[in-house]
């Protein structure tokens, strides 16, 4: 299965760059199911060269992968952002199985939204995890009007971040990363069930921990 996504995957890496990272950022928004993540990893592997100077490997890490990585997938998170934005929940019931959210994720993730400056931070930093769906985050933005300004410089912004960190793995990789290409695969698998479990049980602490504020509050009163 690895092995055949490297063979989807790698070509177009390979022969467009990084106009190739940002057509696959950008369909990955779209497309829940697009490996973005291994797609990083093999742009960091076939585009960025061995044996350079440490800062010139950052600065071509950030030049081939970071930006147009970024870029993409600020591009591609249009189409889920609009989809909430004009349609809302009735859309979204209809046609949210195709970019993988529904109606109740959009109203836990919208818990969060504060209509502060720490919505951005929020935002950024949710974009930097692997773990969180993208275009659940872009949905959830769509649904309360988030600015679309800010909504695109926070998707730049953390998603580029990611693309740079998962880059550089992919380049420290060296040969390892085709040779073991399923056993990293298996490895990434239980690396995301951990953080997911861990997100899972610090978003179930959050709750309760407000729940009891709340509680504290009235009973004060």
């Amino acid at each position: 299965m690895f092995n055949d996504l490297i063979t989807q995957i790698t070509p177009i890496i390979q022969h467009y760059g990084a106009w190739g990272v940002f057509f696959i950022s950008a369909i990955e928004e779209i497309v829940i199911p697009m490996p973005s993540s291994f797609s990083l990893l093999a742009a960091g592997f076939f585009l960025i060269p061995v044996g350079g100077l440490l800062g010139e490997t950052f600065f071509q890490i950030f030049v081939k992968i970071a930006v147009p990585a970024g870029l993409g997938f600020a591009v591609g998170s249009l189409f889920p952002y609009a989809l909430a934005y004009i349609g809302g929940e009735p859309i979204i019931n209809r046609w949210g199985k195709w970019i993988g959210v529904s109606w109740k994720d959009i109203e836990k993730i919208n818990r969060y939204f504060r209509g502060n400056y720490k919505d951005e931070f929020a935002l950024t930093g949710l974009r930097m995890l692997p773990v969180v769906p993208s275009g659940l985050i872009s949905v959830a933005c769509g649904v309360v009007r988030y600015p679309i300004k800010n909504f695109l410089v926070t998707t730049f912004l953390g998603s580029g971040i990611r693309a740079f960190l998962t880059g550089l793995l992919g380049w420290s990789l060296g040969e390892a990363f085709v040779i073991y290409a399923d056993q990293f695969a298996e490895f990434g698998m239980y690396v995301v069930y951990g953080l997911g479990i861990i997100t899972i049980l610090l978003l179930v602490a959050f709750f309760i921990r407000r729940k009891l504020k709340k509680r504290k509050v009235s009973s004060e009163k």
